[in-house]
């Protein structure tokens, strides 16, 4: 097996040999490509400093929690609480008790204090995944909380301290939100202290097969005959595009180890998506044409058909470079009849 990277970590401890994985499970972070042992490398850096505020982005599957989880047990805070919060799984109206806690006889049904996540968290870290999805209102709040690291539960006067690291997630691109007024440009930059971006699992090919190594291991029942995989199997999980990522591939291996035989996963043990092998961008726009359907509550088909038309002649320009004649060429026109669109499109 090629020399890699492999952190495992063991009470907030990290060893490093020659075995090569990449990343997996809860508080294991391995890896072998060039551009994840960069962000491994930046990671220990950032857990090093354990106030430093982080932003992981990346899509989704990447791994972003694990990555969180391991910045926390790299730090001088593994001994306190990491305490996760998907923001997109809390309706508005609860955040700010969940988030702050609530003081008893703030409202009706507060007959007793509760602590909020924010001091569950002192001493060690607080993940919040999703941040995209944090209403405004709360995001004004958490802008407070960050600059004076002090909140007040809901209902009290009461200003509670507690040190902590905030490592927030998102697979949204928060400059593009801030731009469109989704999300606060102030917070926006108080959370970015250090960005990490997790690479996508199509762009580190050689990472696949340490990771099925990984999920092999994790999925073999103990005390039976290790799990295994095909060459034929692996060289088809080498060629998917993994849309879904790292967790993606995760389920694949668990639904190969369900149905194999042997202990073996086979070609036939795949999503049929996989065994297909990997398709044109011709093919996968047809399947997308027959996908269309027209919606229910209806549709303006010109407006759509025009939106579709102009992303097309202007990504046809692109990739000709500007070359009118084999931009043409590449959508089936003539040059004329590509400058007789670009005028109505432009029109």
């Amino acid at each position: 097996m090629p020399s890699g990277y492999d952190y495992r970590l063991s009470e907030g401890q990290v060893s490093e040999n020659d075995s090569a994985d990449l990343l997996a499970g809860n508080g294991l972070v391995v890896g072998q490509s060039s551009v994840m042992r960069e962000v491994v490398q930046q990671m220990r850096q950032v857990a090093a400093s354990p106030d430093t505020t982080v932003l992981l982005q990346g899509e989704t599957g990447t791994g972003k929690e694990v990555f969180a989880r391991t910045i926390h047990a790299l730090s001088r805070r593994a001994a306190y609480q990491f305490v996760d919060v998907n923001c997109a799984a809390i309706p508005e109206t609860l955040w700010e008790t969940e988030l702050f806690g609530v003081e008893a006889g703030a409202f009706t049904d507060a007959r007793m204090s509760r602590e909020g996540y924010l001091l569950r968290a002192d001493g060690g870290s607080l993940f919040l995944d999703e941040i995209g999805s944090m209403p405004q209102t709360v995001q004004a709040k958490l802008l407070r909380f960050l600059e004076t690291r002090s909140f007040r539960r809901v209902g009290s006067l009461k200003e509670i301290h507690v040190r902590l690291r905030v490592i927030s997630a998102t697979n949204m691109d928060l400059r593009e939100a801030v731009a469109h007024g989704i999300f606060r440009a102030d917070l926006y930059y108080r959370l970015q202290v250090i960005t990490l971006y997790l690479p996508p699992l199509r762009s580190r090919p050689e990472d696949i097969e340490p990771l099925v190594r990984y999920f092999l291991r994790l999925f073999s029942a103990e005390g039976e005959q290790p799990l295994r995989v095909s060459a034929e199997a692996l060289e088809l999980l080498r060629q998917y595009p993994w849309p879904g990522n790292v967790r993606e591939l995760r389920s694949v291996i668990q639904r190969g180890q369900v149905l194999c035989q042997d202990h073996t996963i086979r070609p036939e043990d795949l999503p049929e998506i996989i065994r297909r092998g990997p398709r044109s961008d011709l093919e996968r726009l047809r399947e997308f044409q027959e996908s269309l359907h027209v919606p229910p509550e209806g549709m303006d088909l010109p407006a759509f058909l025009t939106g579709l038309e102009r992303r097309f002649v202007q990504e046809a320009l692109d990739l000709c470079h500007g070359n009118q004649v084999r931009a043409a060429a590449l959508l089936g026109l003539t040059r004329d009849q590509l400058r007789y669109r670009m005028r109505l499109l432009r029109g």
